[in-house]
């Protein structure tokens, strides 16, 4: 199975690839959508030639009430009080399922100027808009955009999707099924040739390790994410502070 793909690189007997790590993680991201509505969770057979990691389970901790500021209050929908500003980039922003599909909507329309569009929301009686999506790169991220254009270099962008229940302070097993469904996880390589776009990437779950939610509230979700699997060459590990899109980013 190929699971890296490049322009000059065929050691693996893999057909040559021109497919670039922010279009993998459209096509992954249009994927998931495309397993709702045929209800199917074992996402990674719809992602066969992309994944880089099996399916787990097992939440190590979590669950339980919460007190003071580590609880969700407001309608998630509606991105709770965050005031995010949609052009600043951060390390990390949060938003939930609905926020996230107005942005997909929007940047399908931006690139299709005739007006159709084949946008990530859709139909499917297992999306919860009120999902939290925590969504993270090197390059930094936007509560104005759904994606990250991946340069080679190393580079990394992930989209960790909790469920209403897993909205609270614990810590969660990043193969856990719940976390696996939605969440992608892809990345470039470092250069081949002095061609700017020739080098490896690949694409799929991220794989083992864990992610442990510090604290969340409306404006704000601090976590800690800690990878274990070594099929990535990028580590994305690290305490991060990811500010609440507002509602009407």
């Amino acid at each position: 199975m190929c699971l890296h793909g490049s322009s000059s690189d065929n050691s693996a007997g893999c057909a040559p690839c021109a497919t670039t790590p922010s279009v993998l993680f459209l096509i992954l991201a249009q994927n998931v959508i495309s397993a709702v509505a045929m209800n199917t969770l074992r996402l990674p057979l719809l992602f066969a030639s992309f994944l880089l990691v099996a399916c787990g389970s097992v939440v190590t901790d979590g669950g339980g009430s919460t007190t003071g500021n580590n609880t969700t209050s407001g309608d998630p929908a509606d991105g709770g009080a965050g005031d995010a500003n949609p052009a600043d980039v951060h390390p990390a922003v949060s938003l939930t399922r609905a926020q996230n599909d107005a942005l997909w909507d929007a940047y399908w329309a931006s690139q299709n100027p005739s007006g159709s569009t084949s946008g990530t929301s859709g139909g499917g009686e297992d999306l919860d808009p009120n999902d939290l999506f925590l969504h993270l790169s090197d390059l930094g991220v936007s509560c104005g955009s759904p994606t990250v254009e991946l340069p080679c270099g190393s580079h990394y962008e992930l989209s960790l999707v909790l469920p209403p229940a897993y909205q609270q302070v614990g810590i969660y097993d990043l193969e856990d099924p719940q976390l696996v469904a939605y969440s992608i996880m892809t990345e470039s390589g470092e250069l081949n040739s002095g061609d700017p776009k020739d080098c490896p990437w690949g694409g799929g779950t991220p794989g083992p390790g864990s992610l442990e939610i510090i604290s969340i509230d409306e404006t704000e979700v601090k976590f800690k994410l800690s990878f274990t699997n070594a099929s990535w060459d990028v580590d994305p590990s690290g305490e991060y502070t990811a500010p609440r899109c507002s509602s009407g980013n």
